[in-house]
């Protein structure tokens, strides 16, 4: 064998075996962070348990739980239990940060599935009775991480024991805490133990060293651990090229019925889709425009034409530029009927939760929106048109917690924020029709990434207008459609978002018309509001070549060797998004220089 191959799978061994040991630091340092009750005697302080069925939780440990709730200044407090199974065990540090849980207020609540302490009111909102199954804690500890975002936090409890009860449930419980996404987590967890299987067999020398180090990361996890020591770790060790898959296979055998409610929604769902198709898409679009829709030229050229590269619905979409003034439109442009027909189950509905799980990633993304107005006053109003769930508004309260937040959107979810807490008020409709009724009670009013998706965007600066109070400050993020990535990457570079995005504002066309509408732009940023994102440029490359998903939209479910298909291409795929990653990371301190951007932002006062 020539010894390019054999340098080959060296490399990889050591990548791999690389991999491993950062992740094991990783683990080992959250594990350090998680904090343990102290069981001492005490005044007694207010507040409610759930234990989970099956689990003993004596008088003292809850004393102390409430204790530590209240001397942490915390609304809710999951239990671990010091021996909690290795498998559980990992996942819980792999899923929680115990050092940054509590200050990043959109990661999804977790819980070790055996007793949370609470505050009455709040397991009383969430609807979580004193004895919940444990799937249904782990449910609830969704829901309690929405009401209380920055006050739910998790310590070790010496005197609650693992529950028999609680590890037979370990596939309900992981249905339950990742709904949906609990595919893609079985996925990836199929996939890593492929790929280690594929790598163990290039090298028979360093199979079986590579195979130790991986059965042996438990014991290295939790060596010398004053806080969580699995009982069952020797054997997990031991067992665990064997209880991985299995435990895998279980947990698929155990959610089928979950996966299979899924597949009869979408089976449900293609009825109506199929008889919105059957009459063609060309009735989902506008007569297509002579002139631009922003200075009015005739001037125009095709700038792109693609496909919906996201959810992969039937049709094409073109894109214009205007010769004069650089506007980028869609044309011809979708009308109501189009509008409603691809925004349907996009944002929401079947791929609410896949979105919803996105947005809940970006807590820095979102904090450095928030940070944008930090030298331009102190907002005590800000109302985000079209907030969503209300992500935004929910991280912006890190930078300013004594700010009222206010959301507006189309959909169902910014009354759901409202009835969480997260908005003060919800406002579900149009905001060029509802804009009246809020005249003049904001002092900031932010669009982030929104102005593109509108039929009208003048229309939409007036209404930030209307709304916002003389002095009062409008923020935008919009794509730029003078990224020199747009042309580079061509139909796969993120800001294009067909059949969404309607419109494309080069920053110069945006600052006219704000100053003509009675706006004084105070300030631009280009690489704060959109770094180049590689990844998602080599993740619509690497969905546009696999097979497609099972989406209603599709004329029939997908077969068996299809989905495996699809499963090996995005498997394949994985080093072009690590390398993509890579690269972005690499380019980011350069971007502006480079106009690479993806977006901009532009701060204006209203005068």
């Amino acid at each position: 064998m020539s010894p390019r191959p054999r340098w080959v799978r060296r490399l990889v061994h050591v990548a791999v075996l690389g991999l491993l040991a950062a992740e094991t630091a990783q683990l080992r340092r959250r594990l350090a962070a998680l904090p343990v009750l102290r069981e001492q005697p005490g005044p007694a302080h207010e507040g409610a348990v759930a234990v989970a069925e099956g689990v003993t939780l004596t008088a003292a440990t809850q004393a102390a739980a409430q204790a530590h709730r209240h001397r942490e200044q915390l609304a809710s407090l999951d239990l671990v239990p010091a021996d909690l199974p290795t498998a559980q065990a990992l996942d819980l540090l792999r899923e929680v940060d115990p050092a940054t849980c509590r200050l990043d207020r959109l990661t999804a609540g977790r819980t070790a599935a055996h007793a949370i302490a609470a505050d009455a009111g709040l397991l009383a909102k969430v609807g979580l009775p004193a004895r919940p199954s444990a799937p249904e804690l782990a449910t609830a500890a969704l829901e309690l991480k929405l009401h209380a975002p920055a006050d739910t936090a998790f310590a070790v409890a010496p005197g609650l024991s693992a529950a028999p009860a609680v590890r037979a449930q370990d596939a309900a419980i992981q249905q339950a805490a990742h709904g949906p996404g609990l595919k893609t987590q079985l996925l990836l967890r199929a996939a890593v133990l492929t790929a280690l299987a594929a790598t163990a067999l290039t090298g028979r020398k360093w199979a079986a060293g590579l195979l130790a180090a991986w059965s042996a990361q438990p014991l290295l996890v939790f060596a010398g651990s004053r806080a969580l020591k699995p009982a069952d770790l020797p054997r997990a060790c031991l067992t665990r090229v064997v209880a991985e898959p299995a435990r895998l296979v279980r947990t698929l055998v155990v959610t089928a019925p979950a996966r299979a409610e899924r597949t009869a929604a979408i089976a449900t769902s293609r009825i109506a889709y199929r008889a919105d198709l059957a009459a063609g898409t060309g009735r989902f679009f506008h007569r297509p425009r002579r002139d631009c829709p922003w200075c009015g030229s005739a001037q125009l050229r095709r700038r792109l034409v693609t496909g919906d590269l996201h959810g992969h619905k039937p049709g094409r979409f073109a894109l214009d530029e205007c010769r004069s003034c650089g506007h980028v439109f869609q044309n011809p442009q979708l009308n109501q009927a189009g509008l409603e027909f691809y925004y349907r189950d996009a944002y929401d509905g079947l791929n609410e939760h896949a979105v919803q799980s996105l947005f809940a990633t970006r807590r820095e993304y979102f904090l450095n929106q928030a940070r944008s107005l930090l030298r331009h006053g102190k907002p005590e109003r800000w109302l985000d048109v079209g907030t969503g769930h209300g992500h935004f508004c929910n991280q912006a309260k890190e930078i300013w917690p004594q700010t009222t937040f206010d959301g507006l959107d189309l959909s169902s979810g910014v009354e759901q924020a409202q009835r969480r807490g997260i908005l003060q008020r919800a406002y579900r409709g149009l905001f060029t029709e509802l804009a009246p009724g809020l005249a003049g009670n904001y002092d900031a009013v932010s669009m982030f990434h929104y102005l593109e998706h509108a039929t009208d965007p003048v229309a939409e600066l007036l209404a930030a207008r209307t709304a916002l109070k003389p002095g009062g400050h409008l923020v935008i993020d919009v794509p730029d459609p003078e990224c020199r990535l747009g042309r580079l990457l061509g139909r796969y570079w993120g800001g294009w978002v067909q059949p969404q995005h309607l419109n494309f504002f080069p920053l110069g066309n945006l600052r006219a018309t704000l100053a003509e509408l009675g706006f004084t732009v105070v300030g631009t940023q280009r690489r704060e509001a959109g770094a180049p994102d590689l990844v998602v440029a080599s993740w619509l490359l690497i969905n546009d070549l696999a097979p497609r998903a099972d989406q209603p939209w599709h004329p029939s479910a997908p077969t068996p060797l299809r989905r495996a298909a699809r499963g090996a291409v995005l498997t394949a795929g994985a080093p072009l998004l690590l390398a993509a990653g890579v690269a972005g990371s690499l380019l980011e301190p350069f971007t502006e220089g480079l106009r690479m951007c993806n977006a901009y932002r532009v701060i204006a006062r209203r005068d």
